[in-house]
């Protein structure tokens, strides 16, 4: 639905490479990649070109967390999310990171609309550069990083895709990790 709202209001909104393939990187080998919602080329005067789009959907805790503390505070992965990909797509969008990115969302329990321009954050895509080479490193060298909790039960381990295997192979019950 956004990305037809936003081709509405006027927005040259472009979600695939004229070869249907989606816009992405890959680097170290591919071994850190990613693919952008989309790429916004041109639209109404007052807007910067072109900019990284991304949308989410949201419930209302977070949604209020985001109206309370906007994007940076409120979802900082978002945030490096978008850093990450307004730095490492430069070369393929020439200017990508030098304009404000545009990050939407969607309330899921309301059906609100959040619009921020978010400007790209060198420091903050540095931070996570490194620590994806970090982790690369780590993981071709067979070892492993400290983990984010002490407990499986942590919020973020419920998430994570790697969990079982992380608690697993330390020789912690992985209960309630999914």
């Amino acid at each position: 639905c956004m990305v037809e709202w936003l081709r509405a209001a006027g927005f040259d909104l472009r979600t695939r490479k004229p070869s249907g393939d989606q816009f992405g990187f890959s680097a170290v080998g591919g071994r850190l990649r990613g693919h952008i919602d989309g790429v916004i080329v041109d639209g109404p005067e007052g807007f910067a070109y072109p900019a990284l789009w991304e949308c989410k959907c949201l419930g209302s805790k977070s949604w209020r967390d985001l109206e309370k503390n906007r994007l940076a505070v409120a979802k900082p992965i978002y945030a490096a999310q978008m850093a990450i990909y307004q730095a490492y797509m430069e070369p393929s969008i020439p200017g990508i990171a030098s304009q404000p990115a545009l990050f939407t969302a969607i309330n899921k329990d309301t059906q609100e609309l959040w619009l921020e321009l978010v400007p790209f954050d060198a420091a903050l895509a540095q931070r996570m550069s490194d620590r994806a080479v970090k982790v690369i490193q780590a993981t071709e060298a067979g070892e492993l990083l400290p983990r984010v909790a002490s407990e499986p039960s942590f919020y973020e381990c419920k998430y994570c895709a790697w969990a079982r295997r992380c608690w697993r192979e330390q020789g912690v019950s992985a209960s309630g990790v999914q």
